[in-house]
């Protein structure tokens, strides 16, 4: 890949990984490391990158690995100082953390799963955060329309994840 198809692809995601960085550590210097930590990675992984078929949630996700990297090395790091009971409640919040990951993961996929606009528009609304005001501006749908694509996107991944659960 050169140097100007990863600019295109990939420095237009670079807000979406500051935030979901920021979400994650909840320090703007922090996630604004863990964005240059992933840019490093995709960089050096550029000739790889033309298999992506979404660059988004590729990226989403290395912001995502990379941070639990780092909590992970910060649980190492305190066990060999600590006490064991400081360990043990690490280990606890570790645990929920890669919990929580997973299922983040997993509807992730689920709404990639979805028809088109159905998936646009949960995204736009649930993963980006922005408002049906915002949403409107963006896709010249109807107020009425965005509602009922954003009900019908949350009912069928609420539906594979019921389905999922009863194999």
């Amino acid at each position: 890949m050169k140097a100007s198809e990863f600019k295109e692809q990939f420095l237009p995601l670079s807000r979406r990984m500051y935030w979901t960085a920021w979400r994650l550590t909840g320090h703007a210097q922090e996630a604004e490391d863990l964005v240059q930590d992933a840019y490093l990675q995709l960089w050096t992984k550029r000739d790889q990158l033309g298999e992506i078929e979404n660059s988004e949630a590729y990226c989403i996700a290395l912001v995502r690995n990379i941070y639990l990297n780092h909590i992970r090395r910060k649980r190492v790091d305190i066990s060999e100082q600590s006490s064991e009971r400081l360990l043990v409640t690490d280990e606890t919040s570790i645990e929920e953390k890669v919990a929580l990951e997973d299922e983040s993961q997993e509807v992730q996929r689920l709404i990639g799963l979805l028809p088109v606009q159905q998936r646009r528009i949960i995204t736009l609304h649930d993963v980006e955060d922005l408002s049906n005001e915002e949403i409107r501006q963006q896709t010249g749908l109807q107020p009425t329309h965005i509602r009922v694509l954003l009900s019908r996107a949350r009912k069928a991944i609420r539906e594979m994840i019921t389905t999922k659960g009863r194999r």
